[in-house]
């Protein structure tokens, strides 16, 4: 079935008060535009990104709003603005908004245990909160696992929580985020006990109907959406039709959106106004739950949490196909942007944080100065450009102020990026750069033998695995992986 901090809030109310945040439009200069059309063209290229639809809002106001690709590869059809794309996991912010209110509306208490609200659930569950649920803090187990080992999914949500009593829990309450489609379902399975209604209404009352998202809803692989594209999904850069999972009703809280980026966009903007919740409870939700650790977690009430270039980020992905974020400075009310990036899929695997980054180092690279950085050392890499590889080595020990860890960490990360986005041979480069900057890194040397072992280089990942072993003689999983390579080699 189809269903359909303080200051920085303040001056959006007179910015947009019917939540369309497309009527509104800011002049860009028409060198940027190119440039960031070109930018998906690259992206194309580059990563084999199927089909894109792009819109950026600043201050609420259109931007920008681009294509790229096609919408179906069987039947060349282009992209185009009227098309519907496969949103996956943003669901999860509609649930977080539902849950939100509840909140506001004193009807849910985020430090009660979960069984308060459904007492039949498993008593070792009893340490287990709202706000654990939300933080991907639980450890509670991956119900989506199983039923994807096992081919098939139970009748319904209490059926699935009393199938997970027995199965061992992944990781002790709070110590560290995992991400977890049983964390929304619990959540969904909370919203309608306690309103009395099912979590399709509740999405369509307080979010799709109130602002007109005519082009938002979920559905089942067996539902047929008018413009909506093809899902495809990439394998060592062979494209392919994704597989379609026919979702039951009961995981809409978790997956199975459909939407646009103009309805995405509106939605998030409606959000950060108030229109959903005041901007004073908006503002107290929004923050990193703590782990056991003391160190924030990536998560704020369900939504992905970064604080980068003097902005906060807050956002979803949506099936490694779909980004949608808000980025807002806390110093400046009009310093905010909404980027929605939809594709229906890629050659490989590439991060939608990867595409993100592309766009928004070209709407402002000094403001986006990291994103800048990253798209640099990318390009860099791929193009071959020794020279620009030191200069961005040199910007990032300054940003990072000669702090080893956090510049190998950089680099690393930049390097699995690659190696996902365009394919381990093109991550090569990157990680032997990483090894020359820290040949005493038994993580770096070991990635860059992990990556040579994946393309089939059996050679150059056992020398590799021994150059782990001179920097950490007691590498367990080093000396494992020689050996299975010169038993590989020798038969």
């Amino acid at each position: 079935m189809k269903y359909l901090f303080s200051a920085f809030f303040t001056t959006s109310l007179l910015i947009l008060t019917n939540c369309n945040s497309a009527n509104a439009l800011e002049e860009i200069p028409l060198s940027m535009h190119t440039s960031l059309n070109q930018q998906l063209a690259i992206n194309n290229e580059r990563y084999g990104v199927v089909g894109q639809s792009v819109l950026i809002l600043k201050n609420h106001q259109q931007l920008y709003r681009g294509q790229h690709g096609v919408a179906n590869i069987e039947l060349n059809v282009d992209i185009t603005e009227k098309h519907i794309f496969p949103s996956y996991s943003i669901t999860k912010l509609l649930t977080s908004v539902l849950m939100m209110q509840q909140v506001e509306q004193g009807r849910v208490d985020l430090k009660n245990s979960i069984r308060a609200y459904l007492p039949y659930l498993s008593k070792k569950w009893q340490p287990i909160t709202i706000e654990h649920l939300l933080s991907h803090t639980s450890g509670i187990p991956r119900y989506f696992d199983i039923a994807m080992k096992k081919g098939n999914f139970l009748p319904t949500k209490k059926a699935v929580f009393l199938s997970l009593i027995d199965e061992p829990e992944h990781f002790e309450i709070g110590t560290k985020n995992s991400y977890n489609n049983t964390n929304f379902l619990l959540l969904s399975a909370i919203l309608e006990a306690k309103t009395g209604k099912s979590y399709q209404a509740l999405v369509a009352e307080e979010i799709i109907n109130p602002l007109g998202l005519k082009n938002t809803g979920h559905t089942s692989a067996k539902d047929i959406i008018n413009n909506h594209v093809t899902s495809y999904r990439g394998a060592n850069g062979k494209i392919r039709k994704n597989m379609n999972i026919d979702w039951p009703e009961y995981t809409f809280s978790h997956s199975a959106l459909y939407s646009t980026p103009e309805d995405l966009a509106t939605f998030m903007t409606a959000l950060v106004i108030g229109k959903f919740v005041s901007q004073k409870t908006l503002k107290q939700l929004w923050q990193p739950m703590k782990l056991a650790d003391g160190n924030k977690g990536r998560y704020a009430f369900g939504f992905e949490y970064a604080f980068e270039d003097g902005y906060y980020h807050f956002g979803h992905d949506g099936g490694n196909h779909v980004k949608l974020r808000h980025y807002f400075n806390p110093k400046d009310s009009a310093d905010n942007y909404t980027l929605v990036y939809a594709t229906n899929g890629n050659a490989y695997d590439v991060w939608t944080d990867v595409l993100a980054d592309s766009l928004m180092a070209i709407i402002d690279p000094d403001k986006f100065e990291m994103a800048a950085i990253k798209e640099q050392f990318l390009s860099n890499i791929l193009e071959k450009n020794d020279k620009g590889l030191i200069e961005v080595y040199k910007a990032v020990s300054n940003i990072f102020d000669g702090d080893e860890a956090l510049i190998e960490r950089f680099l690393l990360y930049r390097a699995y990026a690659l190696r996902y986005g365009s394919g381990a041979e093109s991550s090569i480069p990157a990680f032997e750069f990483l090894t020359t900057k820290f040949p005493n890194s038994a993580n770096a040397r070991e990635s860059l033998a992990d990556t040579w072992s994946e393309i089939g280089n059996k050679k150059k990942a056992i020398e590799n695995y021994r150059l782990v072993l001179k920097v950490s003689p007691k590498s367990r999983r080093a000396k494992e992986q020689i050996e299975k390579l010169e038993g590989t080699v020798q038969k």
